[in-house]
């Protein structure tokens, strides 16, 4: 009977034994491993080069880690959650964007799992003044006569450089400084324009979508401030003499980087109606008179982007200014 019982014990004990030969543990006693493969991308294009990251698995004692100093890379670790995470490196002006499909992930007994490290070029939005218009035609002279029903426009050039094909959001600013010089009977451009008795004037409120066009961009929002406050369609406001007067126009968009785009502002029709022009911004309001004369205003352009959830490399030249435009609008006997 003994010998029997010690002959199922010893079969037990050789069972035990080969199934802790043949099935691997998996408790991080090294004997279940797999294999990290760290990869890397540029503008969407695989990357190969030096670039610092770290590996790390937690641990009771203290965690694994592994520093990694090029791409591509893999790593025999052992089975575990680990994580990927950038140091330092990669494609010169460039920044990570982001560490694909996660940057930590398991590993299982024979598997294989990758990290990718994705970089995209350093973003830089950039404006310029180009021009003044009147009428579409370019005005390079520091003075103009102007009739009404003439409209005053300004181009600038601007863009985002970065991965080619990339599409940003763009915050942008356009302003208009408009200082009512005054009134003056003699001919342009020899007058004096003087705020004594100078008749009135002002601004109306217009905002037309196709007042400010960008092609081939998408245009996500446009609204018109005076003094930085929000102003609606079909408002007045005055423009007081020797004072400047502020008008803003703040629009969203969607820019491809790499593209060269003209922004176009068709800031002021001038009238002698409100509501006489189409694709204006404003209309400029001069008031008609039993003695002919001359209006005279000073308009200075600005304009502003700034990337929307995105760093810029350089916000320097995220501004841009226009020389003054002094406009004579004559206005006859009615």
């Amino acid at each position: 009977m003994k010998k029997k019982i010690f002959s199922i014990w010893s079969v037990l004990l050789i069972l035990v034994v080969s199934i802790a030969v043949l099935v691997p543990g998996c408790d991080g006693d090294g004997a279940c491993t797999g294999e990290i493969v760290v990869k890397a991308t540029f503008c969407d294009a695989p990357w190969s080069g030096a670039v610092q990251y770290t590996l790390t698995k937690p641990g009771a004692a203290a965690p694994t880690i592994i520093n990694g100093t090029n791409v591509t890379a893999s790593f025999n670790v052992t089975c575990g959650n680990w994580t990927c995470a950038y140091v330092a490196g990669g494609p010169p002006e460039a920044y990570l964007e982001d560490i694909t499909p996660h940057p930590t992930q398991e590993v299982t007994n024979g598997a294989v799992i990758t990290f990718t490290l994705n970089f995209e070029l350093e973003q830089d939005a950039w404006i310029d003044f180009l021009t003044w218009t009147i009428d579409g035609e370019i005005w390079e002279s520091s003075q103009a006569e102007v009739m009404p029903c003439q409209i005053i426009d300004v181009h600038f050039i601007q863009g985002v450089e970065g991965c080619e094909g990339r599409i940003v959001a763009v915050n942008e600013t356009s302003r208009l400084w408009i200082h009512y010089m005054g009134y003056t009977e003699m001919p342009y451009p020899i007058g004096e324009p003087s705020c004594g008795g100078a008749p009135p004037s002002a601004i109306y409120v217009i905002n037309d979508d196709c007042a400010v066009v960008k092609e081939p961009a998408e245009k996500v929002s446009q609204n018109t401030t005076y003094f930085g406050k929000y102003i609606q369609k079909g408002e007045f406001r005055d423009l007081f003499c020797c004072e400047l007067t502020e008008l803003d126009v703040e629009t969203i968009w969607m820019l491809e980087k790499e593209i060269d785009y003209i922004k176009s502002i068709n800031w002021l029709g001038v009238s002698f109606d409100p509501g006489m022009h189409d694709c204006v911004l404003f209309d400029l309001l001069v008031m008609p008179m039993m003695v002919p004369g001359w209006y005279v205003f000073s308009l200075t352009a600005e304009a502003e982007v700034v990337l929307m959830d995105d760093e810029d490399v350089n916000p320097v030249n995220n501004h841009a200014v226009s020389p003054p435009l002094i406009i004579w609008v004559y206005v006859g006997l009615m």
